[in-house]
């Protein structure tokens, strides 16, 4: 492969993104009425949401600025849901003004979601997002649903949430509950385990003539990062997993898949500048770096690297670090890899960079934040 760009570059594939989508439809058959809500924050790219939304996806959004991005993209606002800890009362007035999904996440957040209905003169559609306390063992930093995490309702306090929102009848309308777990998960027994809690939680809303007809189950469907072929659920394994409890309490499903959706879709491509060897140690050194993509740094995500560009004919076989330009021990995208020493200018692809790679990329030491491309297959 000779890369032509002469900057690290995202590359997408089009046809691979539909796939994904069809996946999540294909398994949602016979639940009417469901919303499978693209987590925005995965990947912004104006394109890709363009696409994402022509295919029937909703948007899960976390800010005003997703908002605003998902109205120009087209999306329909009333298929569109906004989450987050700490929203901010202008962007909460534009969600109501939009009619878009709103969750409630502790108190302060109902007294201005409250506000943002009174200032735009619009009943809001709520859900409450109560954290279940279910562990879906997975790295900390990417865990929402257990005790612990700043997202979410306590259990303890639902009867109270229940009784404000009676006080608003003018300002609010709780149409759901919603729960998120976290995110690379690869058991789905763990989603059952927290649609049981959740509908035990419905049933108790509804016994206080609440009128609750959506149960959010959050996203986080995990992707084969490393590439061993190891068998992961699928999106249609997700949804049977809950396609029994959400049909017997009448409720339409609402699902948040961002990385299922977009991860394997893109790989990271970047030249190595070389190779060099630190005491035990080996380094491919490449212009890509923790700036263009971050997850190994943040979290010591794991994400499958590859030569793309032949090997010299003598090259050897060795464990490699594979690092980046910027001034930071925490800057490298893969460690102990196997691989031929690469020749300089050698292209050098990081898999599975479609979610959560560009969308939290930097211009740190001033590196300036790659292009996308995409490849789009037409049909004759």
């Amino acid at each position: 492969m000779q890369v032509v760009e002469k900057r690290p570059f995202y590359l997408y594939s089009k046809a691979q993104i539909t796939r994904n989508v069809e996946a999540y439809k294909e398994a949602l058959e016979g639940l009417d009425n469901s919303v499978i809500g693209y987590a925005i924050k995965a990947n912004n790219n104006f394109l890709i949401l363009n696409h994402l939304r022509s295919l029937g996806c909703g948007a899960v959004l976390v800010s005003g600025n997703e908002l605003r991005l998902a109205l120009k993209a087209g999306f329909d606002p009333t298929r569109c849901i906004f989450n987050g800890n700490g929203k901010l009362l202008e962007d909460l007035v534009l969600a109501a003004q939009e009619g878009v999904f709103v969750n409630i996440d502790s108190e302060f957040d109902l007294d201005n979601i409250v506000s943002a209905a009174r200032i735009a003169g619009k009943k809001v559609n709520v859900l409450l997002r109560i954290n279940p306390d279910v562990d879906p063992q997975v790295h900390p930093y990417v865990a929402t649903g257990n005790k612990n995490s700043k997202f979410g309702i306590r259990n303890e306090k639902l009867q109270w949430f229940l009784d404000q929102v009676k006080s608003y009848p003018d300002e609010l309308k709780l149409v759901g509950a919603h729960c998120h777990l976290g995110s690379t998960i690869t058991k789905v027994d763990i989603f059952r385990d927290a649609a049981e809690i959740m509908v035990k939680f419905i049933d108790e809303i509804r016994a206080q003539g609440f009128d609750i007809s959506y149960l959010n189950i959050g996203g986080g469907l995990g992707i084969d990062y490393y590439h061993t072929g190891t068998v992961l659920p699928t999106p249609r394994d997700l949804i049977d997993t809950v396609r029994d409890l959400v049909k017997s309490r009448n409720l339409n499903l609402i699902i948040e898949p961002g990385r299922s959706l977009i991860a394997n879709t893109c790989c990271l491509v970047n030249r190595v500048t070389g190779v060099k060897t630190n005491g035990t140690k080996n380094f491919i050194v490449i212009d890509g770096s923790m700036a263009e993509l971050i997850r190994p740094s943040l979290y010591d995500a794991y994400q499958h690297i590859e030569l793309v560009s032949p090997p010299p004919p003598d090259a050897a076989v060795s464990t490699f670090d594979v690092v980046g330009p910027v001034c930071e021990s925490a800057d490298f995208l893969g460690k102990n890899r196997e691989l031929p020493a690469p020749a300089r200018g050698s292209g050098l692809v990081v898999h599975d960079a479609g979610a959560y790679c560009m969308s939290m990329a930097s211009t740190y030491n001033l590196k300036m934040r790659p292009p996308e491309y995409w490849v789009c297959f037409l049909q004759s």
